[in-house]
This record gives structure tokens, C-alpha cells and sequence, in this order.
């Protein structure tokens, strides 16, 4: 066979090995592309943390608690952003909008399962937010400024049914859990009591201190520290049973064995966020939610942990039709 025959040859397999080897290289590159999820790093950039009420609340002093932990464990700044206003939905609406990638997230509190029976909503809130995690629920205390004259629970009924229009409640807004349950001590008891929203926790125990408003039916965390100062009186707890942090304050079942209210905190993040970032977020989260600081934390707050499965945020939810019959 002539040389030049064997050189064509030669430069013909050659071409058949490059065309493969490329060939087979490219196939794998395109399959890694697709096989691995375009949010496998996130996150790449600082998250941000909607918290929908005034600085100084309860859903606040948590929010930053828990965001300089996580801010470790993600590697990214978490950006707390305060938008307050109609019961936490302005704050729930801006988080509905966003681009469901993991880099807004909604800080809820439990007004957000009842909003929609109590506003016109620019958004769908079962379909427009998907749950992450559960953070915890804490007991109401029946709270009341120092200058009440009442003691006790029946003694707040007596001083309310000797004059009617003596006593305003504070709430953190309508449909909210101190307004849910201040309506049920109403009809329970059949007083009357006059009722004063607020944007936040924060505003309206400042006026309870004040004595602007009498009484207030408010997360413990969020008064712990006035009560112990003597500036505020517990008169009761709205768990069935009395809590550690204030273990000589009755419980409310002990004069009404159907009264039972506790407040919750949630995390979500718009529908569409993908299921690796939900879930990213989701075991970060348990992870520190389960260290002795934020255990430690929370104890001092009166919070309740609770098992941070997204089902269970989804559950207390879908329980707003029984809270809204209140």
C-alpha cells in the first residue's frame, strides 16, 4: 500500500477519535449541567429577612437572634428589613411578589393565618407563599399595668362589669393572637372591653406600661422582663398549664376550662422557590434552632420550640377558619 494511502488512514481514525472524545466530553459536561440544580450553590448573595412589624417585637428581637447564627451557617449576611403595617400583610405582600429564589423570605407571625378573612389581599396567601419552617409558639399572658387595681382574673371581670367602658385592650392589630384571644375573653366572660390596634408589639406594650391601655393579652417573652420589674401584673397564662418562666401565674383554664391561645413565628418564602433552596433553609434552620445559645434563648423568651417541619407551619395556616369563628 503506498505511504500516502497509510497517511490518510491514520488522519482519518484520528478524526473519528477527536470527534468522539468531544463528542463524549461535551455529552457529559451538558449532563452535569442538567443534573445539577441551578441553586446547588446557593446562596451567593446576602438573603434578605421581611419581618412585617415595627422594630422591637417579639417576631423582631427573634428574626435577628436567629439571623446572626445563621449568617454563619449560610456563609451570606442575613438582611433583617422591618415592613410593618395591616396585621403583617403589607410586609407578606412584598415577599409575595419577589422572585421565589430563596433570597426574600417572609418572617410570619400567627396574624398572617388569619389576615385573609380580615383584608382584601393583593395575593393569594395559600398559593402565593410556601412554608419553611416552624420556629415556636409561645403562651399569652393576660397582662395589665401595674396601677389596675385587679389581682386576678376574677377580680379584672368584676372591675370590667362595674364599669363597662373602664377598660381598652391592646393588640399587635386585628386578627392578631392577643386580639384573637382578648374577643374570646370578651364573649367568654361577657364584658366589654374596648379595642386598641397597633402596627407592633412593640408600640402597644409601650402605652400597656404607660397605662394608656388596661389590659393586654401578649406573647410572655415580649413582657417577661416588665413583669419581673414590677412595672406590669400577670394575672394569667393562656396555656393549660402554668410556664416555667412564670410558674406562680395560674392558668386561664383554671377559671374557663375551654380557653386555650398560643402565638406562633414562621418563616416562608414565595411559591416557586426551589425545593433544594426550601430545604437548604429548612435543615440550617433546625440546626440552629437545636444549639444550647439558641435553646438558651428562647427559654429566656418563654418560646417554645417546635418541630420545624414545613408541614407543620402549613397546618397552623390552614387553621385560620376555626380562628376566625372566634
Amino acid at each position: 500500500m503506498p505511504f500516502y494511502k497509510y497517511k490518510q488512514i491514520a488522519k482519518e481514525k484520528f478524526s473519528h477519535f477527536i470527534a468522539r472524545f468531544f463528542g463524549t466530553t461535551l455529552a457529559v459536561v451538558m449532563l452535569s449541567c442538567i443534573a445539577t440544580p441551578a441553586s446547588a450553590a446557593y446562596p451567593e448573595k446576602p438573603i434578605e429577612l421581611v419581618v412585617p412589624f415595627p422594630p422591637g417585637g417579639i417576631v423582631d428581637v427573634v428574626t435577628r437572634t436567629m439571623a446572626r447564627q445563621l449568617s454563619g451557617t449560610l456563609e451570606q449576611p442575613l438582611v433583617v428589613v422591618n415592613k410593618a403595617g395591616a396585621g403583617g400583610s403589607i410586609g407578606a405582600a412584598q415577599v409575595a411578589r419577589s422572585a421565589p429564589d430563596g433570597y426574600t423570605l417572609l418572617m410570619a407571625f400567627d396574624t398572617h393565618a388569619i389576615n385573609p378573612l380580615l383584608y382584601k389581599l393583593p395575593f393569594d396567601s395559600d398559593k402565593a407563599l410556601t412554608p419553611i419552617s416552624l420556629l415556636g409558639t409561645s403562651a399569652l399572658v393576660l397582662a395589665v399595668p401595674a396601677s389596675v387595681p385587679a389581682n386576678s382574673v376574677p377580680e379584672l371581670v368584676a372591675m370590667a362589669k362595674r364599669d363597662p367602658s373602664a377598660l381598652n385592650y391592646a393588640s399587635t392589630g386585628a386578627g392578631s393572637s392577643n386580639q384573637l384571644a382578648a374577643e374570646l375573653f370578651k364573649s367568654t366572660t361577657g364584658i366589654n372591653l374596648t379595642h386598641i390596634p397597633y402596627k407592633g408589639g412593640a408600640p402597644a406594650i409601650a402605652d400597656l406600661l404607660a397605662a394608656r391601655v388596661q389590659v393586654m393579652f401578649v406573647s410572655t417573652s415580649s413582657v417577661l422582663s416588665h413583669i419581673r420589674a414590677g412595672k406590669l401584673k400577670a394575672l394569667a397564662v393562656t396555656t393549660k398549664q402554668p410556664i416555667p418562666q412564670l410558674p406562680k401565674v395560674p392558668s386561664i383554664t383554671q377559671y374557663y376550662p375551654s380557653f386555650e391561645v398560643k402565638s406562633w413565628i414562621g418563616v416562608l418564602a414565595p411559591s416557586g422557590t426551589p425545593e433544594d433552596v426550601i430545604l437548604r433553609l429548612n435543615t440550617e434552620i433546625r440546626n440552629v434552632l437545636h444549639t444550647p445559645k439558641m435553646a438558651a434563648f428562647f427559654d429566656k423568651q418563654a418560646i417554645q420550640a417546635a418541630p420545624p417541619h414545613p408541614q407543620n407551619l402549613a397546618n397552623l395556616c390552614k387553621a385560620r377558619q376555626k380562628n376566625g369563628r372566634v
